[in-house]
């Protein structure tokens, strides 16, 4: 497939009862770029894929029916651990689309970090080596 390595990695993929909402939000408050938006002959965002600044690539596609997500179960599912530049400049980011960020924590790793939840409720923690 275009644009894929050969060399092994994981990719996240995340199911969203809105796959174009969500992905509208992950780009706006945390500043992904676009990499594919597939879309149903409705308008429905079947696929997408999103790419970090640091390389990675997180893929999104909307699930059928049946899906109860995080924020419809009342827990948390999974973590998205993604490591950043400028931890303080991403969570006042974040912050500022309204979301519901931690307190910055300083990890006896040497890395400080914080999390926040998106709008259905996967949660995502940021780190910055110190």
């Amino acid at each position: 497939m275009p644009g894929y390595s050969a060399d092994p990695q994981v990719v996240p993929y995340l199911l969203y009862e809105d796959a174009g909402a969500a992905m509208d939000w992950l780009i706006a408050a945390f500043g992904f770029t676009e990499r594919v938006r597939d879309r149903l002959g409705d308008g429905t965002v079947r696929h997408g894929e999103l790419l970090l600044d640091n390389g990675g690539v997180i893929m999104v596609g909307s699930a059928g029916a049946g899906f109860r997500g995080p924020a419809r179960l009342g827990e948390v599912t999974q973590l998205q651990c993604i490591t950043i530049t400028d931890l303080v400049a991403h969570r006042e980011r974040v912050h500022a689309t309204g979301a519901d960020v931690s307190e910055i924590a300083i990890r006896a790793n040497r890395a400080r970090s914080y999390t926040v939840d998106d709008p259905e409720g996967h949660r995502w923690y940021f780190s910055e080596p110190l």
